[in-house]
């Protein structure tokens, strides 16, 4: 789990007093803004229907801080002064989804969505969407959205909702579209020129985000998110000091939040600069010393060093401080399963279920036993995610991956058809393609990996996955232009900066100064580092075989199987056929069938002569 994020302030009818109009449009220093609300609040001047939203919006601000007790409070405040104020129990629905209790959250969600409508009245239909949104149901919160956006043209937050649903769908153009509508409105609203900034960045267009992320900082230089959106481009762009600059200042607007030192912290880690990152970790567990998610952070970077004891330490003490967060609980378990300690692990896993038994605890478990190769028990799992979330394509796609595992990949295509037909939003194309990729049915994957690209344009899934089908049946130049093109919407997959890298090798082109710009955003101590210093030719395969080993047999097992999978695509490109084919045999040894390193390795040899 990351920070917590609220949603957008509510907004009132008439009647509001300056400073609740102040706590609603938020920007600067939060507890200023904060400062604001409680001004409303104390000040007597508003209605119950606006008091109730006032304690809304302080309520979120307060959750972006990490007092979640005290936000909850509020929201708690703001049910009791308007019952029918759906906007109190969909923030309430976040929260608690956000500390880990996913029934109480459907159930917040279920009432909002129950609550009556007055017709022709736009702001209901509008937050009736924003509680379909939570849910989940995209597709009936667009419907409200355009009934809102018919009887009021001129209602902001209509956009920004629709902008949200579009980017949740990776359709970032028409995202942007409606940004454009609501800066129509506004041209000046700094927030939605940070908004459009994001989808721009998700979209791959990296130039034109960071000029809207300019354009709102020199609008309103005072909001930390501003620097801190900004720094994240300076890192997909390979320049991680611009980012530490950016970083530093949002810390010095918000110093009293962990996130931005965190974010920091994974600035320095690409660097490779360990102290400075590790400092931070510590600064941002010391600023908010009650939330969990900052020892998380510092965990995952502790298992990343190959140090799990600490890593287990961190993960207890953030069970110790949120210990209704069945979350922590999940991820102290996979830390766990990667330490070696199976048993305590799979405990662990039953825990979280205990504690919070919903689809998705039922598919970390299964994964977990897909990993250890525990394969009926895994189905069993999934089976048990089906029956409690029918209706999410998700958990029937868990399913089809127990084939995968087992090495029969096409037994599973029957579960990718019942996710379509339980789930509109799910996009099966994708999960079916690898399937039939795995099965080395490789012209039927490549039709449906460009099925999934039409629907889902702005998603690097289908380009990567087109690609490296494309790159196994010998198709390197479309492979390559694939790969470029999903490195535009995830730039930090190192696989297919790798894969790109050697089909451009067996082009015959010169890849190294592309490379060596990818490579600028990993750690270049820590794997995939040395994998891509192997590329560039400054390290030995044995130097790169010895970095894939870690304290962990799962970890070195996946590690090793990628290893061996570089160098085989480094043997092909230099025409050592002979080598290239005993390094992806020596893929197959791992036993790891649902990694692209596996499937890759059994196309390539089934590609080479005998």
């Amino acid at each position: 789990m990351g920070h917590p994020r609220s949603a957008k302030p509510a907004f009132g009818q008439s009647g509001w007093t300056d400073d609740a109009q102040r706590c609603y449009r938020g920007g600067g220093d939060p507890t200023l803004t904060i400062r604001y609300c409680t001004q409303a609040i104390e000040s007597g001047k508003l209605s119950d229907e606006n008091l109730s939203i006032t304690y809304v919006n302080r309520g979120g601000l307060l959750l972006n801080k990490g007092e979640v007790e005290r936000a909850l409070a509020d929201y708690n405040t703001a049910v009791r002064l308007n019952s029918d104020n759906s906007q109190a129990y969909v923030a309430r629905g976040r929260l608690y989804r956000f500390r880990g209790e996913e029934n109480k959250a459907q159930a917040e969600f279920d009432h909002a969505i129950g609550l009556a409508i007055t017709p022709n009245q736009a702001n209901g239909y509008l937050n009736r969407a924003r509680a379909y949104r939570a849910k989940g149901d995209l597709t009936s919160a667009l419907a409200d959205l355009d009934t809102a956006n018919q009887i009021n043209t001129k209602l902001r937050e209509v956009y920004v909702e629709r902008a949200a649903i579009y980017a949740a769908r990776r359709m970032f153009e028409r995202a942007i579209g409606q940004y454009d509508e609501a800066l129509h409105l506004n041209a000046g609203d700094a927030d939605l020129l940070d908004n459009r900034g994001d989808a721009y960045r998700d979209l791959g267009d990296l130039r034109r985000a960071l000029a809207d992320y300019d354009s709102a900082i020199s609008l309103q230089s005072d909001v930390a998110t501003y620097f801190a959106d900004r720094a994240w481009i300076h890192r997909m762009l390979g320049d991680p000091d611009l980012a530490i600059t950016d970083y530093s200042q949002a810390i010095r607007l918000e110093p009293g939040r962990g996130n931005r030192l965190q974010d920091r912290a994974a600035a320095y880690q690409a660097k490779g600069d360990w102290r400075s990152a590790m400092a931070d970790y510590d600064r941002a567990i010391q600023v908010e010393p009650d939330r969990g998610t900052y020892l998380s952070a510092r965990a995952e970077a502790r298992e990343y060093e190959g140090n799990y004891a600490g890593a287990l330490t961190d993960r207890d003490e953030a069970i110790r401080l949120e210990p209704r967060d069945a979350d922590w609980r999940v991820d102290r378990a996979w830390t766990l399963l990667y330490a070696g300690r199976t048993d305590d692990a799979l405990a662990g896993f039953a825990d979280a279920i205990g504690m919070d038994p919903v689809a998705q605890r039922y598919r970390s478990r299964g994964s977990a036993l897909l990993v250890l190769g525990r394969f009926d028990e895994a189905l069993a799992d999934f089976d048990r995610a089906i029956e409690a979330q029918p209706s999410r394509g998700v958990n029937y796609a868990a399913r089809a991956n127990v084939f995968l595992y087992r090495g029969r990949p096409l037994d599973g295509l029957k579960d990718v058809e019942r996710a379509e037909a339980a789930d509109p939003e799910y996009a099966g194309a994708a999960s079916r393609a690898k399937l039939l990729m795995a099965g080395l049915q490789l012209d039927d994957a490549i039709r449906e990996y460009a099925n999934y690209i039409d629907r889902r344009p702005n998603s690097s899934i289908g380009f990567f996955g087109r690609g490296f089908a494309r790159m196994l049946k010998g198709d390197l130049r479309p492979a390559a232009e694939d790969f470029r093109r999903a490195l535009d919407f995830n730039a930090w997959d190192n696989e297919t900066v790798l894969w790109l890298h050697w089909c451009r090798g067996r082009l015959g082109e010169t890849p190294n100064g592309e490379t060596a710009r990818h490579a600028r955003r990993f750690d270049p101590r820590k794997w995939p580092g040395p994998a891509l210093k192997f590329a560039l030719g400054r390290v030995s395969l044995d130097s790169m075989l010895a970095a894939a080993r870690d304290p962990s047999a799962l970890k070195t097992r996946e590690q090793e199987a990628q290893a061996y999978f570089f160098a085989g695509e480094h043997y092909l490109a230099t025409r050592q056929r002979a080598a290239a084919q005993k390094m992806f045999q020596a893929v197959l040894a791992r036993k790891d069938p649902w990694t692209y390193s596996d499937i890759g390795a059994r196309g390539e040899l089934a590609r080479l002569p005998k």
